[in-house]
């Protein structure tokens, strides 16, 4: 059957025809909504585009030039992605009054098409609507994994996991070329993969498990311009949806896995007492139980699923960027390197009750943080109703970024802000500069694995000093990727041999 051209030419327009009335649709709207308030600094903007076509990757550093260019020094910057309201925070002042003030109004996430589609059926605690199901999903995550009580309980799994990576590093070799990335990872899921299910994940399942978590996180930038531009949904050109949905499978299937292989290993149910216990067993338990909160296995491998792919990117990333500052900066490696000696001795390894005795690798790890903070523009929260934020007006369903980035580098508020500089964070040095940080967010939305998070660097990152001596073959690239988590651009690669005063020790293990 021939299709007249006519016919054909309005097919095509029809669409983009919608997409300019809801855009001329939605200034209206927000119009009316601020002459409430004052308006909101914004770039020019093209009509359906909106300010799509002025994004570079990586995101935070082009979010961060349009508000130095565009900003009046007021702590917002407003945008279009599509037909989607964006605001920009880049004040520290306006930031406490977002997740203070107004944290409940902020407290959702924006209900963009990929994530639907990534999280469909096996959704996560960091990116869940607020709400009921998140509460219940946050307080199950803290009780039976994230408090203090649980997190003293399970320091034995992070202290045997240090041991196997320091015996994996042994056997690359002296001399190896290292991944710092994929050894920090390896450890990172197998000391959550141990809290959750009680046994490591074989190897050829972390390179799976590391694939589809770093497909997810790049499948739901803010920057995914299908989410703001439904005709290139409609077309899918890159065939992002069949990719979606691939991804949600996998993830689903690969947590249901987890709840259905603790099943076979217990056969006669959850009911006994473990030692240790681990996540899904006291999920396990609890929906044996009578209770009025419904406990079904979408629930448990969700939780699951979140404390692995929440802990295992983030905290990877974070002990990748610490090396290769630490690798720039000698002089630095070698003071961490004669604390750890100095406090735990070369007769026995590096473990968890020795990480508060170790105050400059605290700092190496805090300052690591503020340089290259675990996401640079945070989650992306969404206002669910109107509100009013530094005298602006700012309407339901617009998506809040952060820019956490630039304000944790700001000269104003920290001396010699781009340099690596751990000892201003010393309680001794008063004047170094020690100002706002908020790597793990704010408010109610605030990532509540912070304990955990910096539990895991600080034994990576301790037995990578304490075991090893590390090389660069030239000054290390410090670029950053485009991701939510910022990752490195050139992924770091450094040379390992094991430390001569460590050598026999080493030996044994």
């Amino acid at each position: 059957m021939e299709i007249s051209q006519p016919l054909l030419l309005a097919s095509l327009l029809l669409p983009f025809t919608w997409l300019l009335l809801r855009h001329l649709s939605a200034s209206r709207r927000e119009n009316a909504t601020n002459s409430h308030g004052r308006r909101i600094p914004t770039p020019p903007a093209l009509p359906v585009l909106g300010h799509l076509h002025l994004l570079k990757k990586p995101l935070h550093r082009c979010l961060a030039a349009l508000a130095s260019r565009y900003g009046d020094g007021g702590g917002l910057l407003h945008l279009k992605f599509g037909a989607k309201p964006v605001v920009l925070v880049t004040s520290p002042a306006v930031v406490d009054e977002c997740f203070t003030v107004h944290d409940a109004a902020l407290a959702d996430r924006p209900g963009l098409a990929s994530r639907r589609m990534l999280t469909e059926d096996c959704p996560a605690i960091s990116i869940a609507n607020y709400g009921p199901f998140w509460r219940q999903l946050r307080r199950l995550a803290t009780v039976h994994a994230l408090c203090t009580y649980r997190l003293a309980g399970t320091a034995a799994v992070r202290d045997a996991e240090a041991r196997a990576m320091a015996a994996r590093l042994c056997r690359a070799g002296p001399g190896a070329a290292v991944s710092i990335k994929a050894a920090a990872f390896e450890f990172a899921v197998n000391v959550i993969m141990t809290m959750v299910a009680g046994e490591r994940m074989p190897e050829e399942k972390v390179l799976r498990f590391k694939e589809l978590t770093e497909a997810g996180s790049a499948a739901i930038g803010a920057a995914n311009r299908q989410d703001y531009l439904p005709a290139l949904r409609l077309l899918d050109l890159g065939r992002t949806a069949r990719r979606l949905a691939a991804i949600a499978k996998a993830r689903r299937q690969f947590s249901q896995s987890l709840v259905d292989d603790y099943r076979r290993r217990h056969p006669n149910g959850a009911s006994e007492i473990e030692t240790p216990r681990t996540v899904i067993g006291d999920l396990l338990r609890q929906q044996q139980e009578v209770s009025p909160e419904p406990l079904d296995d979408v629930v448990v491998r969700t939780v699951c699923l979140s404390l692995l792919q929440a802990g295992t990117d983030t905290s990877s990333s974070t002990i990748e960027w610490a090396m290769a500052l630490l690798l720039n900066n000698p002089d630095v490696l070698k003071k961490a390197v004669d604390e750890i000696h100095s406090t735990v001795g070369t007769s026995r390894l590096l473990q968890e009750s020795n990480l508060g005795n170790l105050p400059y690798l605290r700092c190496i790890i805090t300052e690591t943080l503020r340089l290259y903070p675990l996401g640079p523009n945070l989650i992306p929260h969404e206002a669910s109703r109107d509100c009013v934020i530094a005298g602006h007006a700012v309407v339901r369903g617009t998506m809040v970024l952060v820019d956490a980035y630039s304000m944790q580098r700001d000269p104003n508020m920290w001396k010699d802000p781009e340099k690596f500089l751990p000892e201003r964070f010393m309680d001794e040095n008063p004047d170094g500069g020690r100002r706002w940080m908020m790597p793990f967010g704010m408010g109610r939305r605030r990532c509540p694995g912070e304990g955990l998070a910096l539990r895991t660097m600080g034994m990576a990152l301790g037995i990578m000093l304490q075991c090893f001596e590390w090389e660069r073959e030239k000054e290390v690239d410090m670029s950053e990727g485009s991701g939510i988590t910022m990752p490195m651009a050139v992924p770091l690669v450094a040379v390992c041999r094991p430390c001569a005063r460590m050598q026999s020790l080493l030996k044994t293990i």
